[in-house]
């Protein structure tokens, strides 16, 4: 728990202090920096086939032929859910086309297999085709999904990059100086563990001002146990006086 009489708030960074090890840890951000990549991927991609949806949309908004066709094949997949397709044919210039459509649930209710349908497809491409023309609103929600999620994944990323980076720099090019606990408190996080909330300060090495910081970690072994008071000698890796951390 602590190096002399200094006070670790990790004790990961044991090693770190006592110069065994060059390396400062990460102290968990890269490990779910790297699980939030996951997301930060999946996001990526949602937004990727959201624009080409929407591209598509414009297209056959705008740039586009009619013709007629023929249902071919009608199906309903069900998984928390049910999602209805369409298979149809259609000639295009001198080519004939067959695709299958995401439709409405009351179109496909409307249609039977072999039955004629009006067919709209892009001038440029005869390829990319719907028998929904004008339909946004499965667009319009996975438009507000995609907001939704990217709005979350990504700040929450990169503010762990952002901790992550600031941790190899200190490790990096950082002081180690004295500083000491203003004030120790806990609370439990979602788990029911024990989390330690510090805040310190220390003399700038630069302003000889006093500078405030704070730190938290998880700390399931001072269960029942008294928290560091105040005035506790702590570590503290210092670059500047806007880059700091308790050790």
């Amino acid at each position: 728990m602590a190096s002399g009489q200094f006070f670790l708030l990790d004790p990961d960074n044991g090693a770190y202090v006592a110069g065994t090890s060059r390396r400062l840890p990460a102290g968990g951000h890269g490990c779910i920096l790297l699980f939030m990549s996951i997301f930060v991927l999946a996001g990526l991609f949602i937004a990727g086939d959201l624009a080409r949806k929407w591209v598509r949309f414009a297209v056959l908004s705008t740039s586009y032929a009619e013709t007629q066709g023929q249902v071919v094949y009608r199906r309903i997949e069900s998984d928390e859910g049910a999602t209805y397709y369409v298979t149809y044919r259609y000639l295009a210039g001198d080519r004939a086309y067959s695709l299958e459509d995401a439709v409405a649930k009351v179109t496909y209710h409307s249609v039977e297999e072999g039955q004629s349908l009006t067919v709209r497809y892009a001038r440029h491409d005869p390829a990319m085709a719907t028998i929904e023309p004008g339909r946004a609103g499965g667009l319009l929600i996975l438009t507000g999904f995609c907001l939704a999620w990217n709005g979350l994944v990504f700040p929450i990323s990169w503010l762990l990059a952002r901790e992550v980076h600031k941790r190899r720099r200190l490790g990096r090019r950082g002081q180690r100086i004295e500083g000491e606990i203003v004030d120790c408190t806990s609370h439990r996080d979602g788990d029911g563990d024990l989390v330690l909330d510090v805040r310190y300060r220390f003399r700038s090495p630069d302003t000889w001002l006093w500078i405030e910081g704070k730190g938290s970690q998880l700390r399931k072994d001072l269960e029942d146990r008294p928290l560091p008071p105040s005035g506790t000698a702590v570590h503290v890796l210092y670059l500047d006086d806007k880059t700091h951390l308790v050790l």
